[in-house]
Protein backbone atom coordinates (compact mmCIF):
# COMPACT_ATOMS: atom_id res chain seq x y z
CA UNK A 1 0.00 0.00 0.00
CA UNK A 2 1.26 3.18 -0.88
CA UNK A 3 1.68 5.60 1.72
CA UNK A 4 0.26 9.28 1.07
CA UNK A 5 2.78 12.17 0.67
CA UNK A 6 2.37 15.45 0.86
CA UNK A 7 2.96 18.35 -2.09
CA UNK A 8 6.47 18.56 -0.56
CA UNK A 9 7.41 14.92 -1.05
CA UNK A 10 7.71 13.86 2.25
CA UNK A 11 5.69 10.63 3.46
CA UNK A 12 2.90 11.45 5.64
CA UNK A 13 2.04 8.75 8.70
CA UNK A 14 -1.69 7.84 8.77
CA UNK A 15 -2.98 6.80 12.43
CA UNK A 16 -6.62 5.72 13.32
CA UNK A 17 -8.85 8.23 14.94
CA UNK A 18 -8.82 8.15 18.98
CA UNK A 19 -11.61 8.48 21.43
CA UNK A 20 -10.10 11.81 22.75
CA UNK A 21 -9.29 13.15 18.84
CA UNK A 22 -13.15 12.43 17.49
CA UNK A 23 -14.67 15.48 17.56
CA UNK A 24 -17.74 16.22 19.09
CA UNK A 25 -21.48 17.56 17.57
CA UNK A 26 -22.82 20.86 18.10
CA UNK A 27 -26.03 19.57 19.42
CA UNK A 28 -24.45 18.13 22.34
CA UNK A 29 -22.31 21.25 23.36
CA UNK A 30 -25.62 23.05 24.41
CA UNK A 31 -26.06 23.20 28.08
CA UNK A 32 -28.13 21.60 30.29
CA UNK A 33 -31.93 23.57 30.24
CA UNK A 34 -33.79 22.02 33.15
CA UNK A 35 -37.48 21.72 32.71
CA UNK A 36 -38.98 21.23 29.35
CA UNK A 37 -41.03 23.89 27.92
CA UNK A 38 -44.27 21.99 27.94
CA UNK A 39 -44.18 20.96 31.51
CA UNK A 40 -43.43 24.68 32.36
CA UNK A 41 -46.74 25.03 30.98
CA UNK A 42 -48.58 23.22 32.22
CA UNK A 43 -47.81 24.10 35.89
CA UNK A 44 -48.57 27.54 34.96
CA UNK A 45 -51.93 27.15 33.82
CA UNK A 46 -52.99 24.76 36.42
CA UNK A 47 -51.75 27.00 38.88
CA UNK A 48 -53.63 29.76 38.02
CA UNK A 49 -56.64 27.73 37.62
CA UNK A 50 -56.12 27.28 41.31
CA UNK A 51 -55.80 30.37 41.99
CA UNK A 52 -58.65 31.63 40.12
CA UNK A 53 -61.01 28.47 41.82
CA UNK A 54 -60.10 29.67 45.19
CA UNK A 55 -61.17 33.32 44.66
CA UNK A 56 -64.27 32.75 43.59
CA UNK A 57 -64.57 30.60 46.87
CA UNK A 58 -63.64 33.01 49.39
CA UNK A 59 -66.22 35.57 47.47
CA UNK A 60 -69.30 33.47 47.41
CA UNK A 61 -68.60 32.47 51.33
CA UNK A 62 -68.52 36.14 52.10
CA UNK A 63 -71.45 37.61 50.49
CA UNK A 64 -74.91 37.72 52.18
CA UNK A 65 -77.84 36.26 50.58
CA UNK A 66 -80.04 38.85 49.01
CA UNK A 67 -83.54 38.24 49.56
CA UNK A 68 -86.35 39.47 46.72
CA UNK A 69 -88.37 42.08 48.69
CA UNK A 70 -91.36 44.44 47.92
CA UNK A 71 -90.87 48.24 47.14
CA UNK A 72 -91.63 49.75 49.86
CA UNK A 73 -90.40 51.97 53.00
CA UNK A 74 -88.24 49.73 55.10
CA UNK A 75 -86.35 50.84 58.82
CA UNK A 76 -83.32 49.07 59.77
CA UNK A 77 -82.99 48.00 62.97
CA UNK A 78 -79.83 47.11 64.30
CA UNK A 79 -79.37 45.02 67.18
CA UNK A 80 -75.40 43.97 68.29
CA UNK A 81 -73.81 42.48 65.12
CA UNK A 82 -77.55 41.48 63.59
CA UNK A 83 -78.90 43.56 61.18
CA UNK A 84 -83.56 43.56 60.86
CA UNK A 85 -85.24 44.80 57.82
CA UNK A 86 -88.92 46.03 58.28
CA UNK A 87 -91.85 45.45 56.15
CA UNK A 88 -94.14 48.56 56.12
CA UNK A 89 -96.72 46.10 57.73
CA UNK A 90 -94.29 45.37 60.24
CA UNK A 91 -93.31 49.06 60.83
CA UNK A 92 -96.85 49.95 61.89
CA UNK A 93 -96.99 46.64 63.84
CA UNK A 94 -93.51 47.61 65.49
CA UNK A 95 -94.46 50.36 66.42
CA UNK A 96 -98.01 50.39 67.88
CA UNK A 97 -96.51 47.92 70.26
CA UNK A 98 -93.32 49.73 71.06
CA UNK A 99 -94.03 53.61 70.81
CA UNK A 100 -97.74 54.66 72.71
CA UNK A 101 -99.17 57.23 70.41
CA UNK A 102 -100.44 60.37 73.01
CA UNK A 103 -103.63 61.22 72.38
CA UNK A 104 -104.56 64.43 72.41
CA UNK A 105 -106.15 65.76 75.59
CA UNK A 106 -110.19 66.22 75.21
CA UNK A 107 -112.25 69.76 74.42
CA UNK A 108 -113.34 71.29 77.46
CA UNK A 109 -117.23 71.11 77.81
CA UNK A 110 -119.05 74.36 77.92
CA UNK A 111 -119.44 74.18 81.61
CA UNK A 112 -116.06 74.17 81.58
CA UNK A 113 -115.06 77.05 79.96
CA UNK A 114 -114.22 80.56 81.46
CA UNK A 115 -116.64 82.74 82.35
CA UNK A 116 -115.41 85.13 79.99
CA UNK A 117 -115.52 82.67 76.89
CA UNK A 118 -119.01 82.34 76.37
CA UNK A 119 -120.27 80.20 73.73
CA UNK A 120 -116.88 79.33 72.25
CA UNK A 121 -118.24 75.33 72.37
CA UNK A 122 -120.73 75.96 70.10
CA UNK A 123 -120.26 77.29 66.29
CA UNK A 124 -124.25 78.39 65.66
CA UNK A 125 -123.96 81.03 68.06
CA UNK A 126 -125.09 84.51 66.06
CA UNK A 127 -124.32 87.83 66.64
CA UNK A 128 -127.37 90.39 67.38
CA UNK A 129 -128.10 93.67 67.36
CA UNK A 130 -127.08 94.59 64.26
CA UNK A 131 -129.42 96.58 61.75
CA UNK A 132 -129.92 99.80 59.93
CA UNK A 133 -129.43 102.18 62.75
CA UNK A 134 -126.26 100.87 63.49
CA UNK A 135 -125.39 101.25 59.96
CA UNK A 136 -126.13 104.35 59.76
CA UNK A 137 -124.57 105.55 63.36
CA UNK A 138 -120.85 104.34 61.99
CA UNK A 139 -118.94 106.89 59.89
CA UNK A 140 -118.73 105.04 56.72
CA UNK A 141 -119.21 101.50 57.38
CA UNK A 142 -120.88 100.13 53.86
CA UNK A 143 -117.59 101.76 52.32
CA UNK A 144 -115.31 99.59 55.25
CA UNK A 145 -117.26 96.69 54.85
CA UNK A 146 -117.29 96.72 51.07
CA UNK A 147 -113.31 97.57 50.90
CA UNK A 148 -114.08 101.17 49.27
CA UNK A 149 -111.24 102.93 50.17
CA UNK A 150 -111.59 107.04 49.89
CA UNK A 151 -108.48 107.98 48.21
CA UNK A 152 -106.75 106.73 45.31
CA UNK A 153 -107.65 105.60 42.12
CA UNK A 154 -110.44 102.55 43.77
CA UNK A 155 -111.89 100.96 40.56
CA UNK A 156 -112.26 100.43 36.78
CA UNK A 157 -113.32 103.49 35.04
CA UNK A 158 -116.90 105.07 34.14
CA UNK A 159 -118.13 107.40 31.76
CA UNK A 160 -121.70 109.28 33.17
CA UNK A 161 -122.58 112.93 31.60
CA UNK A 162 -124.08 116.48 32.94
CA UNK A 163 -126.30 117.26 29.98
CA UNK A 164 -124.68 115.70 26.83
CA UNK A 165 -120.83 116.35 28.32
CA UNK A 166 -119.39 113.11 28.92
CA UNK A 167 -116.65 112.42 31.08
CA UNK A 168 -114.65 108.95 31.71
CA UNK A 169 -112.64 107.76 34.93
CA UNK A 170 -113.24 106.78 38.35
CA UNK A 171 -113.16 109.70 40.49
CA UNK A 172 -115.61 113.03 39.37
CA UNK A 173 -116.05 116.27 41.32
CA UNK A 174 -119.33 118.33 40.17
CA UNK A 175 -119.05 121.88 41.09
CA UNK A 176 -121.89 123.82 40.54
CA UNK A 177 -122.85 127.14 40.24
CA UNK A 178 -125.54 128.30 43.13
CA UNK A 179 -125.73 132.23 43.14
CA UNK A 180 -128.66 133.99 43.32
CA UNK A 181 -128.74 134.34 39.55
CA UNK A 182 -129.53 130.87 39.40
CA UNK A 183 -133.16 131.07 41.24
CA UNK A 184 -134.31 133.00 38.61
CA UNK A 185 -136.69 131.47 36.50
CA UNK A 186 -139.04 130.43 38.86
CA UNK A 187 -135.31 128.55 40.17
CA UNK A 188 -135.59 126.68 36.99
CA UNK A 189 -131.64 126.68 36.36
CA UNK A 190 -131.36 125.26 39.87
CA UNK A 191 -133.48 122.78 39.69
CA UNK A 192 -132.23 121.35 36.04
CA UNK A 193 -128.76 121.29 37.34
CA UNK A 194 -129.77 119.43 40.54
CA UNK A 195 -131.45 117.01 38.62
CA UNK A 196 -128.83 116.54 36.50
CA UNK A 197 -126.17 116.23 38.98
CA UNK A 198 -128.66 113.19 40.66
CA UNK A 199 -128.98 111.35 37.37
CA UNK A 200 -124.85 111.87 37.33
CA UNK A 201 -124.38 109.83 40.89
CA UNK A 202 -126.67 107.34 40.11
CA UNK A 203 -124.98 106.04 36.85
CA UNK A 204 -121.72 105.53 39.13
CA UNK A 205 -120.35 102.21 41.09
CA UNK A 206 -119.39 101.54 44.56
CA UNK A 207 -115.85 101.09 43.37
CA UNK A 208 -115.89 104.60 42.18
CA UNK A 209 -115.29 108.36 43.99
CA UNK A 210 -117.45 111.56 44.00
CA UNK A 211 -117.90 114.83 45.99
CA UNK A 212 -120.22 117.74 45.46
CA UNK A 213 -119.47 121.39 46.02
CA UNK A 214 -122.02 124.03 45.07
CA UNK A 215 -120.34 127.65 45.14
CA UNK A 216 -121.71 131.54 45.30
CA UNK A 217 -118.94 133.83 46.78
CA UNK A 218 -118.32 130.64 49.39
CA UNK A 219 -118.25 126.95 48.92
CA UNK A 220 -120.21 124.58 50.18
CA UNK A 221 -119.20 120.92 50.16
CA UNK A 222 -120.86 117.62 50.82
CA UNK A 223 -119.27 116.26 54.12
CA UNK A 224 -122.10 113.70 55.87
CA UNK A 225 -119.66 113.77 58.57
CA UNK A 226 -117.34 116.56 60.31
CA UNK A 227 -113.96 116.96 58.84
CA UNK A 228 -111.60 118.21 55.76
CA UNK A 229 -113.41 117.75 52.09
CA UNK A 230 -112.71 114.45 50.86
CA UNK A 231 -113.87 112.06 47.71
CA UNK A 232 -116.59 109.78 49.33
CA UNK A 233 -117.56 106.23 47.64
CA UNK A 234 -120.58 106.13 45.20
CA UNK A 235 -121.90 103.37 47.22
CA UNK A 236 -125.65 103.29 47.94
CA UNK A 237 -125.77 104.49 51.12
CA UNK A 238 -123.27 107.68 50.30
CA UNK A 239 -125.50 107.98 47.03
CA UNK A 240 -129.01 108.79 48.78
CA UNK A 241 -127.35 111.00 51.90
CA UNK A 242 -125.76 113.01 48.44
CA UNK A 243 -129.21 112.95 47.23
CA UNK A 244 -130.67 114.89 50.68
CA UNK A 245 -127.77 117.07 50.57
CA UNK A 246 -128.38 118.13 46.86
CA UNK A 247 -131.88 118.90 47.91
CA UNK A 248 -131.08 121.51 51.02
CA UNK A 249 -129.36 123.76 48.68
CA UNK A 250 -130.69 127.07 47.91
CA UNK A 251 -129.37 130.39 45.55
CA UNK A 252 -128.35 133.43 46.66
CA UNK A 253 -125.39 135.99 46.87
CA UNK A 254 -122.64 136.54 44.35
CA UNK A 255 -120.14 134.40 42.57
CA UNK A 256 -116.24 133.07 43.08
CA UNK A 257 -115.69 130.33 40.46
CA UNK A 258 -111.53 130.26 41.40
CA UNK A 259 -111.90 129.38 44.73
CA UNK A 260 -114.40 126.65 44.59
CA UNK A 261 -112.36 125.05 41.01
CA UNK A 262 -109.13 125.12 43.48
CA UNK A 263 -111.00 123.16 45.49
CA UNK A 264 -111.98 120.89 43.21
CA UNK A 265 -108.35 120.47 41.89
CA UNK A 266 -107.20 119.86 45.62
CA UNK A 267 -108.79 116.42 45.71
CA UNK A 268 -107.19 115.32 42.76
CA UNK A 269 -110.11 113.77 40.44
CA UNK A 270 -110.36 112.60 37.03
CA UNK A 271 -113.08 114.80 35.99
CA UNK A 272 -114.46 117.72 36.93
CA UNK A 273 -117.75 119.14 35.64
CA UNK A 274 -118.43 122.65 36.39
CA UNK A 275 -121.98 124.52 35.63
CA UNK A 276 -122.40 128.35 36.24
CA UNK A 277 -123.94 130.98 34.70
CA UNK A 278 -120.61 132.12 34.20
CA UNK A 279 -121.33 135.86 36.31
CA UNK A 280 -117.60 137.35 35.45
CA UNK A 281 -116.30 134.67 34.08
CA UNK A 282 -112.67 133.91 34.72
CA UNK A 283 -109.85 136.54 33.68
CA UNK A 284 -106.53 135.37 32.26
CA UNK A 285 -104.68 135.36 34.84
CA UNK A 286 -107.19 133.20 36.58
CA UNK A 287 -107.27 130.66 33.60
CA UNK A 288 -103.37 130.88 34.81
CA UNK A 289 -103.81 129.98 38.26
CA UNK A 290 -106.08 126.89 37.07
CA UNK A 291 -103.48 125.60 35.16
CA UNK A 292 -100.74 125.61 37.92
CA UNK A 293 -103.20 123.77 40.41
CA UNK A 294 -104.23 121.15 38.07
CA UNK A 295 -101.15 118.76 38.89
CA UNK A 296 -103.38 115.73 38.62
CA UNK A 297 -103.95 116.81 34.53
CA UNK A 298 -107.82 116.51 35.60
CA UNK A 299 -110.16 116.94 32.70
CA UNK A 300 -112.45 120.21 32.95
CA UNK A 301 -115.73 120.13 31.53
CA UNK A 302 -117.32 123.40 31.38
CA UNK A 303 -121.49 123.73 31.18
CA UNK A 304 -122.82 127.54 30.71
CA UNK A 305 -126.51 128.44 31.30
CA UNK A 306 -127.60 131.75 29.51
CA UNK A 307 -130.94 133.26 28.28
CA UNK A 308 -130.54 133.03 23.79
CA UNK A 309 -129.50 130.73 21.47
CA UNK A 310 -125.39 131.33 22.52
CA UNK A 311 -123.22 132.64 24.74
CA UNK A 312 -122.25 136.08 24.99
CA UNK A 313 -119.06 138.10 24.16
CA UNK A 314 -116.88 136.30 27.19
CA UNK A 315 -115.22 132.80 25.99
CA UNK A 316 -113.08 132.42 29.06
CA UNK A 317 -115.56 128.95 29.99
CA UNK A 318 -114.74 127.61 26.44
CA UNK A 319 -110.90 128.30 26.93
CA UNK A 320 -110.82 126.96 30.84
CA UNK A 321 -112.48 123.29 28.88
CA UNK A 322 -109.98 123.85 25.84
CA UNK A 323 -107.20 124.40 28.39
CA UNK A 324 -108.04 121.18 30.00
CA UNK A 325 -109.23 118.51 27.55
CA UNK A 326 -112.71 119.04 28.58
CA UNK A 327 -115.64 119.92 26.63
CA UNK A 328 -118.05 122.78 26.69
CA UNK A 329 -121.34 123.12 26.04
CA UNK A 330 -124.15 126.10 26.17
CA UNK A 331 -127.49 125.64 27.34
CA UNK A 332 -130.66 128.00 27.16
CA UNK A 333 -132.63 128.28 30.14
CA UNK A 334 -135.30 128.96 28.73
CA UNK A 335 -135.42 125.86 26.76
CA UNK A 336 -134.65 123.72 30.09
CA UNK A 337 -136.99 121.04 31.47
CA UNK A 338 -137.73 121.02 34.73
Amino acid sequence: MTKPTSNSGIPVTLSSPTADSVPIPNEQLVPDRGLPAWLLSFLFHTILFTVILLTARTVNNGAAEIENRNVGIVLVEAQSEKTEYLSEGEVAESTSSSTPVASPPPLPTEQELPPDLPGLASSTTTITGVGDELMESLNGAEGLIEGVATTGNIGGKVTTEVFGVKGTGSRFVYVFDRSASMSGYNNKPLRAAKKQLLASLNSLGKNHQFQIIFYNDTTRVFKPDPGAAEMMPADDRTRRRAARFVESIQADRGTDHLNALHLALSLAPDVIFLLTDAEGGFTRSELLKVSQWNRSAAVINAIEFGVGSGPGSDRSLQQLARDHGGTYVYKNILTLSD
